[in-house]
């Protein structure tokens, strides 16, 4: 059985998990509610030896929310930027259906669904 990506980057790096940004600073600024604590939290990723392998394994995990290997998810999928709370505009539902159909057309082609 092999380690998760983080865990063998880690390994191969020799950093300590009590050295990430992500221990470092408040995890809630991972998950944060505003665009801005959401940039912080990418910025602070780029510094990360980990962020490549952390962004491999929530792609691998779908991860549902929050800022990993410096990108932000939204609904299993990467999103160029934390949305704010509010009616988005136009080109913004336009961007929204078009991400809906590349999540459903994921989970069609996973191998759980064509099992």
């Amino acid at each position: 059985m092999t380690g998760s990506p983080v865990a063998t980057a880690r390994e191969a790096t020799g950093v300590h998990w009590s050295e990430l940004p992500c221990a470092i600073e408040d995890g809630d600024l991972w998950f944060a509610a505003t665009s801005v604590d959401a940039d912080r939290a990418k910025a602070l990723c780029r510094t990360c030896p980990l962020q490549l392998s952390c962004l491999q394994g929530a792609i691998a995990r779908q991860e549902p929310h929050g800022v990993w290997g410096g990108e932000v998810f939204y609904e299993g999928i990467v999103v160029a930027r934390k949305r704010t709370r509010g009616r988005p505009r136009n080109g913004e539902l336009h961007q929204r259906d078009l991400e809906r159909q590349a999540r459903a057309n994921l989970r069609k082609n996973t191998p759980e669904a064509v099992a």
